[in-house]
């Protein structure tokens, strides 16, 4: 893929994983799994031995992953789940592996719980590496795909973004909708200026930074907007509740990446989107973002380290 591929592939991997549950997650897996890593073996039950505590193992580089994707988050029964793989991977296919994988669904990231649980697993089998898997490890997998093949296995056509325009349409029912369900005794956010190293600052992607830069190209477009409003008030509501998010976000140990994918969540629901209106929805968020309302600024006298290691 190339870049704008790349870019345009995100919201739809997104909107496909939020439809994925239980075996349809596991036949997901093994279907990227299988496009992506040489040497992946896919683990289906069979009969009395089921699938001997795996979901897949990798025969290159000695890991065995292990799923779990149920419709409804609850952090108490994915530790259950983790430590029943774990404990069924260790008795039955010891010695297969020396990496253990658990891939799971959530969008957001793991629960706080989970990485807890990792912890205390790493502890008490010091023999074996630990690693999650979840919506960015599939993102960067796929990214490295041909786009066609990345079609046919997410079962949609890729929207190049870069070629899309957008409209005010899509952008004023994504913010009547967030204005519809402000609430007024939200604390309001100070307003400070936004510093030119805040993007790098923000510790996220390449890829997610372009599409930032991108969107503010569309911010004097929600600007006037708001100018345009009765209720003078509505944007610093919209603001503070894009500010509580976003502080959620952090205090529930989101990487940037995930906290940034829960915030559209926020703006615009789980509905997969077309790409005028996965396009609205960057706008706004670079809006905000603009605004200081998401994301830290960086603090005065930051620099980024632009230096490039030696050859």
């Amino acid at each position: 893929m190339d870049f704008y591929e790349r870019l345009s592939m995100r919201g739809v991997l997104w909107g496909h994983l939020h439809e994925l549950h239980g075996n349809a997650f596991q036949s997901f897996f093994h279907d990227v799994m299988s496009l992506c890593v040489p040497g992946f073996v896919d683990v289906r039950t069979h009969g009395n031995l089921g699938d001997q505590a795996s979901d897949g193992l990798d025969l290159h580089d000695g890991k065995l992953y292990a799923c779990y994707a149920p419709e409804t988050v609850d952090a108490a029964a994915t530790v259950r789940k983790f430590n029943s793989d774990l404990d069924g991977a260790v008795k039955k296919r010891s010695g297969q592996f020396t990496t253990f994988v658990f891939v799971h669904n959530d969008v957001r990231g793991v629960h706080p719980e989970i990485s807890t649980a990792l912890a205390h697993a790493r502890s008490s089998h010091s023999n074996i590496s630990f690693e999650v898997m979840g919506m960015r490890h599939f993102r960067d997998l796929l990214g490295q795909q041909d786009s066609q093949d990345v079609e046919v296995l997410l079962k949609s056509q890729l929207p190049m973004q870069h070629t899309v325009a957008v409209g005010l349409q899509e952008m004023e029912e994504l913010l009547a909708d967030l204005a519809a369900q402000r609430l007024s005794d939200i604390l309001q956010a100070s307003i400070e200026n936004v510093s030119v190293h805040k993007l790098r600052y923000s510790e996220l992607s390449e890829e997610s930074q372009a599409e930032i830069r991108d969107g503010l190209r569309h911010s004097a477009m929600i600007a006037d907007y708001y100018q345009r409003r009765i209720d003078i008030t509505e944007r610093d509501d919209v603001a503070a509740r894009f500010h509580a998010e976003y502080l959620e976000a952090v205090n529930d140990g989101l990487e940037p990446e995930d906290a940034l994918l829960r915030l559209r969540e926020f703006l615009a629901g789980n509905r997969l989107p077309s790409a005028p209106s996965y396009r609205a929805q960057t706008a706004i968020l670079a809006y905000f973002f603009e605004s200081c309302d998401i994301f830290e600024n960086a603090p005065a006298g930051w620099e980024p380290n632009l230096q490039v290691s030696a050859p």
